[in-house]
Parts: C-alpha cells; sequence; structure tokens
C-alpha cells in the first residue's frame, strides 16, 4: 500500500522494535543492481533480527543460514500493507538495493 522512508536517526529504534516483533518470520533476501541484475540471496530462511549499528554504520540482518551486512545505507524504505509491514529495502553506499521480503506481514 504505502512505502515509508526511514531517516538513519531511527533506523537503531526501528530495527529494534521490529525484531522484538519477530516470532517464527521466514525471510527472503534478494540483491538487485544495473551490473548483477536481480540475485536472490535466500528462500524463505528463518529470519532472527535486524539491527543497526551506528558507530559502524552497518544494518545487519541474522537469520538461521546467513548473516547479511549491509555498509553505510543511503536509504531505508519500509513498505507496509493492511496486514503489516511486509518489505524492507535497503540502498547501500555501492547502489545495491537489498530487498528483505517478508514471507508474513508483520505489525508492530
Amino acid at each position: 500500500m504505502a512505502w515509508k522512508k526511514l531517516e538513519e536517526s531511527e533506523y537503531e529504534a526501528y530495527f529494534d522494535t521490529l525484531s522484538k516483533a519477530f516470532t517464527n518470520e521466514k525471510v527472503e533476501i534478494e540483491v538487485l543492481a544495473v551490473s548483477i541484475g536481480a540475485q536472490k540471496q535466500t528462500r524463505w530462511i528463518p529470519l532472527i533480527g535486524i539491527s543497526y549499528d551506528p558507530p559502524e554504520k552497518t544494518i545487519s540482518i541474522i537469520s538461521e543460514a546467513i548473516d547479511h551486512r549491509i555498509k553505510r545505507p543511503q536509504e531505508v524504505q519500509i513498505h507496509e500493507t493492511d496486514a503489516g509491514i511486509d518489505t524492507i529495502q535497503i540502498t547501500g553506499a555501492d547502489g545495491y538495493e537489498h530487498l528483505l521480503k517478508l514471507k508474513e506481514p508483520i505489525s508492530l
């Protein structure tokens, strides 16, 4: 339904709150770039949490299978439907877009 842009000052608190809402979420991570096209990094793996480390300026997506890190994010957008958050789009400093798709929407 609607995309919401987060400011960098919101990243840490937002991802902490979101991670606390996770129960048995499954996630798919996709990386998009002109040079590589769309590359799926995962297919519906259990998600443990998402965090932002301000000193390192790094977003970490932690799952049972992999830890996916995005350094110096330039933009974070959250897609929310009536059912809750279903997609997080993060643009890294390298221009790559990282799509975090939740199998089931999460309400905060």
